[in-house]
Order: structure tokens, then C-alpha cells, then sequence
């Protein structure tokens, strides 16, 4: 075993995967290889996933078994591989296990890590000759039992500068032909190490490594980036590509399944990645730290290029940072994304070339999709999980323009409890100050505000509740209806007003009766009305509950809380808009001759100035 030839690493990394005591096995993939191999046309594959998703692992996989220089038999003979991968006994199955057989070991190795000690490197031309001269040393070490070692010297002797001018040497020497593995292959392209000149020989190299070689019988070429361009026009256009928007082959064997989860008693959590099928795909980075650490948290803080995301948030291009409140609340956007890669950005550095709008949106969008950030699943992006979730809210904790929702989601829990004990004075001060701390002149408080400022301030009761948005029940359309999942617990109905009054927020919902088939629907816990109004001018909250048992007989109504009220005695009477009030024509007749802005707040200017008098 050396450096590049049948990789020491890499077989060793292969080992401690086998003695992890969750280790899930992903060997069949190699029966897929088995098939490509010295198919003309169909030998070379890149597949690029985020990090973290098993890549190297499957890098590792292939030098322990492929590797002449590595006894692997034993290793093998015990996973999935060794049985073929068809699912019965036919002739598919049976030329499965012979190709197994055939190629276990058969081949040496090359391993490039283009990643591996940059630091090292001056230029791309030090790092192609420090490949070249360990591919020199692994050949004068190689032993005896293996072809290569009968023509070592004269090898040595013909030895050149350049590593692609020895490999065919070798194959035409001794008619060895190699496994090549290629990983982190789009480094080199996003470090900034080199120059854009640089990374176009970089390019340039890599097709002349792989592309009509007799030495290669087959590679595997793995990274984050796609190389994307149309594969026609691509540098590149000898490899057939898999990337995270476009693999119906592979995508199994990156991650674990959803079963493979389940079988490892762990799913909530990390879930949501999507593959072509709509199959959920976990990463197996995070599955594996919470299980060897008994512990569900937060694993992402390794895995890299996390300030690329803050990057994209702050770059506030077409309502990028509107969209992303968005998914942060589990929505999903419609989006038509491409296969955006190494190469075309590239070719954007190189030709300074002008991007549209809308093309840099799809542009940010694909890079999140291929770091890993959001999932991509028929036409819509989301963000997939709980894990990357929390990484997004931090985001919003160090956005100065979003920072204020970060803190409405820190409090959201203590808001759904004061919502569950009827406290609507401490709803307002929750509200008032996340929100209206931070107001600026200029800000926009409309009702659609209002309603964003409402989902994130009760962000948390997803945990407990269906959150419905504009829900048609009854005779209109409800702002919110929050339906337990429990059916035993309480459902809360929220309406909103601005410029108007809590008062006539909860009288619309009886007017519209949007709790009126919540019964023959199963739900037979309590019913919370809550009304909220926004005075714009005094930039202050104000809020009404009620509660009815699901017979909507009345248990509990408060009064109207507005702040810096001093006689909140002569505010609204505690039932008189229960369905079965005495008083709710008397009020609804009074209602009907005093304005929004003059109801209230009109009473309230009377009472105050009586106080004053007295």
C-alpha cells in the first residue's frame, strides 16, 4: 500500500467504518461499478454530494476492494456485495456474484485527494508534481508478487515530470490498467489558493487524466460542486454526472435511507432530504455523532461553508431574505433550479460575464441545494430538517435586519403558554418587545407584516399544532387556526386586526364562526378565540381571549388588554360576544355606529380624561 497506489489512508479509514457500531452497509454500490468497468463510454462517473453525505467513505470502500495490494477477501465475504444485488436467484443475481468475485482485488488503485495539505502548495504545478513523485516512490516500494514489481526499473529509468506520461508508460509496459478515485475534485476550483488560470489547467487536467486513457478501467469522481455546463460543452463531458438535483442511480447509497434510519432507532430529527423518488435521505454524518454520543444535537457545526449561506441571506437580491422566512417556517417555494456547477462559475470569473436577477437567484438556490443547506424535490426547495432548521434561526440571530425574528422564535414557546393561560397582557409585552423594539421609521406594518410577525412569534407551537394559514371555515377565511394534534387539546383560532381593536377581531370570528365544525371534526378540547390588533400610530398591541368548551359554552373571557390603559374597568365586559350572550345584539348595535379607530380607543380617551379631573 502507498500514497496514491492502493491508498494506506484510505484502507484504514474503510476499517474504522467496519468497527463503528453503527456501521450501515453501503457495498452494494459496487456491483453497480462492477458493471462499468472497461464500458467504453459509461466507465467514468462523478458523483457530487453535500459534505458530510459518505462520499470519502465510499472512496474508501472501493481502494480496500478494487486494490491488489490489500487483502479484502474476508471483509467482503461478509457484506451485502458478496450476494449480488438482484433480489432473487436469476441470472442477473448469479453474474452479480461472478463479477464480484472477478474483481475483488484485481486491480491497483490510484487515489487523488485534491483537498489534502494545500498549505503545502505553491502553485497547481508544485501539487501535480508532488502527486507525480509520490506515484514514483508508492512504485519503487511496490512488492514483489505483483506485476508492476518485474518492470520497476526500467520504469524508473523512463520516469517523466509528468504523471499522466508514467501512467501510460506503465499500461504500456506491463498492460496494468488502474481504479481511479478522484476525490473532493471541485477544491481546487473554490480555493482561492489558485488562480482562475490555474484552475483552467486544473480542468484541462483532469480530462487528459481520465478521458480515452487504456490505463483507466474505470473512475469515480466525487465533491460538493457538480461540474455541471451542458456535458456536451463541459471540459469534463467524459464523466456520466449524479449531483443532488439529478440522480435516480445512485442517491442510496449517499446518506442513509429512511429504513436504514429507522433499523438505527433514530429519524425525527435529522430527516428530510429528498431523493429524485421523494425517498428520504438522512445525513450520515450527524445520524452516526448522535448515536455514539447519545446525544440529539446539532452536528453541522463541522461541516463547513456554513458562512456561504450567511453570505447568500445578507445578499439581498429579488427577496432572497423574504424567502428565506419563509422556509425557516416550513414552507416550500416553487423554483425551476439547474444544475449550477464548478465549471460555470468559472467560465463567470474568466469572461466577467453579467448575471440577470433571476438568474443569480437560481444560481444561490442551487449552490444551498448542493451544499446541503435545502433539499430539492419536485420543482420546490425547502429546508429538509430540524438540524439545518436551527442552523438557519442562528443565521437570523446574526442578521442585523432579521435579528428581531430570532428573538420572536427564542420566545415563541413562552407566547403559546401565555396564549394556553389566557394572559393577553403578556402576549402584548412579548410582542412589543421583539417586535416594536426594533421598528424603525419607514418599516412597513400592514396586516400581511402582522401575520409574519404572528407565525414566528408562535413558531414553536409546530411542535404541538397544525399551524393552518388562511383557513376557510365557517362563513370566511380565518387568519389562523392552530388544530392540536392531539384532538383532546385545545384549538386556538387567532384573528388580527390594524388601526382596529382585539374586541372586534374575536367578533368577526363569531360572525364568521370559524370554529363552527371543529366537533364533528374530532376535536373535543377547548376553544381559544384570540384577537390582536396593532395600533400603528401608538406602535402597541393590544389583545382579547376567550374560551368556550367544545359545546361553545363560555368558560373564560378576558378583557381587552391595551397598554398604558388606566382604568381598564370600563373596557369590554367579559362575555358579551359569547354565541350565547344576552348582551351581543345590544353590543353589536353599538358596534355598528362607532368607527375602528374611534371604538375603543375612544372610551378610553374619555376615561382617562376623568381620571385627570378627578
Amino acid at each position: 500500500m502507498g500514497f496514491i497506489i492502493d491508498n494506506k489512508k484510505m484502507y484504514g479509514k474503510f476499517k474504522g467504518l467496519l468497527n463503528q457500531d453503527f456501521f450501515v452497509d453501503k457495498s452494494n454500490i459496487i456491483n453497480d461499478f462492477n458493471k462499468l468497468i472497461d464500458k467504453d463510454g459509461r466507465k467514468n462517473v462523478c458523483i457530487t454530494k453535500p459534505r458530510r453525505f459518505g462520499k470519502t467513505s465510499i472512496a474508501a470502500m472501493l481502494t480496500t476492494y478494487y486494490s491488489k495490494g490489500i487483502d479484502s477477501q474476508e471483509i467482503f465475504d461478509k457484506l451485502k456485495v458478496s450476494k449480488g444485488k438482484s433480489s432473487d436467484e436469476t441470472e442477473k443475481k448469479k453474474k452479480e456474484i461472478k463479477q464480484y468475485r472477478e474483481f475483488q482485488g484485481k486491480y491497483h488503485t490510484l487515489y487523488f485527494d485534491f483537498s489534502s495539505k494545500l498549505y503545502k502548495y505553491n502553485s497547481l504545478e508544485d501539487l501535480l508534481n508532488d502527486f507525480n513523485n509520490k506515484l514514483k516512490k508508492d512504485i519503487k516500494n511496490i512488492n514483489k508478487e505483483f506485476n508492476l514489481f518485474k518492470y520497476k526499473n526500467d520504469i524508473i529509468d523512463n520516469y517523466e515530470n509528468d504523471i499522466i506520461d508514467n501512467l501510460e508508460y506503465i499500461n504500456d509496459k506491463t498492460g496494468e490498467s488502474f481504479i481511479i478515485i478522484i476525490d473532493e475534485w471541485d477544491y481546487i476550483i473554490f480555493s482561492n489558493k489558485f488562480t482562475p488560470d490555474e484552475k483552467v489547467q486544473y480542468l484541462g487536467f483532469l480530462k487528459s487524466l481520465i478521458k480515452d486513457q487504456g490505463y483507466s478501467s474505470f473512475a469515480y469522481m466525487t465533491g460538493i460542486s457538480p461540474i455541471a455546463k451542458e456535458l456536451s460543452q463541459s471540459t469534463l463531458n467524459c464523466f456520466d454526472e449524479y449531483s443532488m438535483l439529478n440522480d435516480k442511480k445512485y442517491y442510496q447509497y449517499f446518506g442513509f435511507t429512511e429504513q436504514e434510519v429507522r433499523d438505527l432507532y433514530l429519524e425525527n430529527w435529522y430527516n428530510g432530504y429528498k431523493a429524485y423518488n421523494g425517498e428520504k435521505i438522512f445525513n450520515p454524518w450527524s445520524v452516526c455523532h448522535a448515536l455514539e454520543n447519545d446525544k440529539i444535537k446539532n452536528y453541522w457545526n463541522d461541516t463547513g461553508r456554513f458562512d456561504e449561506l450567511v453570505n447568500i441571506i445578507n445578499f439581498n437580491i429579488l427577496g432572497v431574505k423574504d424567502d428565506i422566512l419563509e422556509l425557516i417556517k416550513g414552507k416550500k417555494i416553487k423554483i425551476e433550479l439547474e444544475n449550477f456547477g464548478a465549471e460555470n462559475i468559472l467560465d463567470e470569473i474568466i469572461n466577467d460575464k453579467e448575471t440577470s436577477k433571476n438568474d443569480m437567484k437560481t444560481e444561490l438556490y442551487s449552490k444551498m441545494v448542493t451544499f446541503g443547506f435545502l433539499t430539492y424535490y419536485d420543482g420546490n426547495i425547502s429546508i429538509p430538517n430540524k438540524e439545518l432548521e436551527e442552523k438557519f434561526l442562528n443565521v437570523l440571530n446574526r442578521n442585523d435586519d432579521l435579528k428581531y425574528y430570532y428573538n420572536m422564535i427564542n420566545n415563541s414557546e413562552n407566547m403559546l403558554n401565555m396564549t394556553l393561560n389566557n394572559n393577553p397582557e403578556e402576549i402584548c409585552k412579548i410582542l412589543e418587545q421583539s417586535h416594536m423594539a426594533i421598528i424603525r421609521p419607514g418599516d412597513k406594518m400592514d396586516h400581511g407584516n402582522l401575520k409574519r410577525v404572528i407565525e414566528f412569534a408562535y413558531f414553536n407551537a409546530r411542535i404541538h399544532y397544525i399551524v393552518n394559514e388562511e383557513v376557510s371555515e365557517g362563513k370566511g377565511i380565518s387568519d389562523f387556526i392552530f388544530y392540536p394534534k392531539n384532538k383532546r387539546q385545545k384549538v386556538i383560532i387567532i384573528e388580527l386586526k390594524v388601526n382596529g381593536s382585539a374586541k372586534e377581531a374575536i367578533k368577526q370570528i363569531h360572525q364568521k364562526k370559524y370554529y363552527n365544525d371543529l366537533k364533528n371534526r374530532g376535536y373535543t378540547g377547548n376553544i381559544l378565540l384570540v384577537g390582536i390588533n396593532l395600533n400603528k400610530k401608538q406602535k402597541s398591541y393590544s389583545c382579547k381571549i376567550e374560551e368556550y368548551d367544545n359545546e361553545l359554552k363560555i368558560l373564560i373571557s378576558n378583557k381587552e388588554y391595551l397598554p398604558n390603559s388606566e382604568n381598564k374597568k370600563e373596557l369590554i365586559s367579559d362575555n358579551e360576544y359569547s354565541p350565547n350572550s344576552k348582551n351581543k345584539r345590544k353590543h353589536d348595535q353599538e358596534s355598528e355606529s362607532e368607527s375602528e379607530s374611534d371604538g375603543v380607543y375612544k372610551r378610553l380617551r374619555s376615561a382617562t380624561k376623568r381620571k385627570k379631573k378627578n
